[in-house]
């Protein structure tokens, strides 16, 4: 690293030297604000003939080949200061077309240009260069649409005339503006580490974004054209598969590395910054053009996510039909909000894709099938109350924990596996969470499984745009329906946003709080929809029992939805119970078997504790005491005064006061599970003859 201190007209005049923005650098955008600041510092050096520091340059050095020329030129990479030397040559422009003086015009131009008539010194991004280049043509008026190097050009113009007035000379501003010092920063590859000085740079001022730290770590350190190639072959198709909106390419980073880091990688610019060095250095060390290239077959595949694309999915074995039904399924999956879902689904498309060069990657029909599970999988789970964030770990890592087995059987396997907070819920809880949820908080699921069960008797149901979802007992209920349902404020609390009083209709603001026969009318007259055919031939009034019973029959239709399937009973079959000797977290149960073929009821972990405890104080009392007496198990308190010191927040105590003892445990049911095997084991019997369901 070199750093030297030097005038404006020193470092612009440095022979053979020309500077280049690197393609990955933001626009330029400085505002006139900041043009006024830098011309009223040149200003005060021209009134009290001082000079002025305005800050430092940082650049890469390379050589490069002059056209039709055996000498090489210096080129200097800008890596930060690219905002303050495109002023600079605006405002030499502007002073270079103000004076009158040939001598200083020749100056400007010189150093403006390699040499006079020759290529200009600076290259801005492409983005900026036409603008640039019309304005050291003269030809500013020409700039199409909004620029801020026209803006800031013409703003130059018009503060340097307003100085002429004030009795300012061009030639005096002139002077005092090649007075001004910069520190110039280079760095040679090889010696210095152009990314770690960028980010120590960075550290303090205005920080870039972590997108724009991204596209600088991708192709810095690179020369101009080798970094023009890299943008134009792999970071463009980016910008244009996944369109202008930089929210879309965050997704999309942020997506990509989860393939690799699972759930690791947070939701934090910097630390996706961070995060793609890592696989830099990790996965393709030393090779920045596979990554890129590896993150540009990812990013196609990656449009299939965004609304309104038909592409995104490419396999030339599949027909046109087949793309567009997978494209529809991962639609669904975008439109209920199941985002968590893309790595996983990225990956399986990849192998889709890669069926026709690589033995034994993903087909149609296993594809297909292993959407629609996810769908059923996220939406039956909302149906049911379970919570979401227990899917980040699962889905982020499902295609590794999948391995050989990626297709629609073995995923239907391990979702049969999943208990607790993971569960893939049953028919039977399904039928039992029409009957309570708030379905009305589903939103845009609750529309979806509505508009699904209308699909399974009518062909052509209407455009779902044009369709909401609407309460039949009204939300601002009139006493003439309070009336009808009898305890209106059980029903209001418990009922009104229930399935069962939940329907699609496209005549929303016609139906409102009318009374229940005009609804009736307006359905029958007005509706297309075969769901409300329930309410016109299956009701004569309306109430807690009828809300209940329309449940039932949309829960036994939603079962019937092809999307909506439940898993085989044989993918369940060796998970439907856990043992003692199993991990219980998140697990939920109601019962335990015991050795002896007993049913208990267990709803909890106090219920748990005392069915085992009791059960080995009737069946292996010797062995019982005898290992607590012995071993003084850690969670058996024979002490009243010590048990009771135990009694706070998140502690279990289950007293056993008859024999003088309590069970003591962190209460997290993985806890109180580890500490009840290890009893069963000191009394010499099997914890997995314990099963809990």
């Amino acid at each position: 690293m070199k750093a030297s201190q030097s005038t404006i007209n020193d470092f612009f005049a440095l022979t053979n030297t020309m500077f280049s923005i690197p393609v990955y650098q933001r626009n330029y955008t400085w505002a006139q604000t900041n043009c006024a600041k830098l011309l009223e510092d040149v200003v005060s050096i021209a009134k009290n003939e001082k000079t002025h520091f305005m800050g430092s340059i940082t650049y890469i050095l390379h050589f490069i080949d002059e056209e039709n020329s055996l000498r090489k030129l210096q080129e200097f990479v800008i890596i930060d200061g690219q905002q303050r030397i495109t002023t600079i040559m605006l405002l030499l422009k502007a002073l270079e077309t103000k004076t009158q003086d040939e001598s200083i015009k020749d100056e400007i131009s010189r150093l403006l240009s390699l040499s006079k008539g020759q290529k200009l010194r600076l290259k801005p991004i492409k983005r900026d260069r036409e603008a640039f280049d019309l304005v050291m043509q003269n030809r500013w008026t020409e700039i199409q649409g909004k620029s801020h190097i026209k803006d800031n050009y013409k703003f130059f113009l018009k503060e340097l005339d307003s100085y002429l007035l004030k009795g300012y000379g061009i030639e005096e501003i002139y002077g005092a503006f090649l007075r001004l010092k910069i520190v110039g920063i280079g760095l040679e590859l090889g010696d210095d580490d152009p990314q770690v000085v960028f980010e120590s740079i960075n550290a303090t001022g205005v920080q870039l974004t972590g997108l724009d730290l991204i596209r600088n770590y991708l192709m810095m350190g690179e020369n101009s054209a080798r970094q023009q190639e890299l943008y134009e072959t792999y970071w463009i198709p980016l910008e244009e598969w996944l369109g202008a909106n930089v929210k879309h390419i965050n997704e999309f980073i942020l997506t990509y590395l989860r393939i690799y880091y699972e759930d690791k990688v947070r939701e934090d610019e910097r630390e996706i910054y961070y995060c793609l060095k890592a696989l830099h250095r990790e996965h393709f060390p030393d090779d920045i053009q596979a990554l890129m290239s590896d993150m540009r077959e990812y990013g196609r595949i990656y449009q299939v996510f965004l609304e309104g694309h038909q592409y995104g999915l490419e396999q030339p074995n599949a027909t046109a039909q087949q793309l567009a039904n997978l494209r529809r399924l991962v639609g669904i999956l975008m439109k209920i909000k199941f985002g968590v879902a893309k790595p996983f689904v990225l990956c399986l498309a990849r192998d889709f894709e890669a069926r026709n060069f690589e033995e034994g990657r993903l087909d149609y029909e296993n594809f297909y099938e292993i959407l629609q599970i996810l769908i059923s999988y996220f939406v039956r789970r909302s149906v049911c109350g379970e919570p979401t964030p227990v899917l980040n770990k699962l889905l982020y890592s499902l295609y590794r924990d999948l391995g050989d087995e990626v297709s629609a059987d073995g995923l239907k396997r391990y979702l049969g596996r999943q208990f607790g907070r993971a569960i893939f819920p049953n028919n039977e809880r399904i039928k039992q969470a029409f009957a309570t949820r708030n379905a009305y908080s589903l939103r845009n699921i609750c529309k979806f499984i509505l508009l699904e069960i209308e699909k399974l008797s009518n062909a052509e149901p209407p455009r779902e745009d044009g369709l909401e979802v609407e309460h039949f007992y009204p939300q601002t209920a009139t006493q003439e329906w309070r009336d009808m349902v009898g305890d209106y404020y059980a029903f209001e609390q418990d009922y009104c946003n229930n399935f069962g009083n939940l329907t699609l209709t496209g005549q929303n603001l016609k139906l409102g709080n009318k009374p229940y026969e005009e609804k009736i009318e307006l359905m029958e007259s007005n509706s297309s929809l075969h769901l409300n055919d329930y309410f016109i031939n299956s009701t004569d009034s309306w109430g807690i029992d009828e809300v209940l019973a329309r449940s039932e029959y949309l829960a036994q239709q939603f079962c019937q939805v092809a999307m909506f399937q439940d898993l085989p009973k044989e993918y369940r079959a060796r998970g439907l119970s856990k043992s003692l000797d199993d991990d219980l977290t998140f697990h939920k149960f109601s019962s335990l078997t015991l050795p002896n073929g007993q049913k208990h009821f267990a709803r909890n972990a106090s219920h748990l504790a005392k069915a085992v405890i009791e059960y080995l104080l009737e069946n292996a009392r010797e062995a019982f005491e005898s290992y607590t007496g012995d071993e003084l198990p850690s969670y058996i308190y024979w002490d009243s005064t010590k048990a009771a010191a135990r009694r706070r927040d998140g502690t279990l105590i289950v007293p056993f006061e008859k024999l003088g003892f309590y069970f003591v445990s962190n209460a997290a049911l993985r806890d109180v599970g580890k500490n009840l095997k290890r009893l069963i084991e000191g009394c010499g019997l099997n914890p997995k003859e314990f099963i809990i369901e």
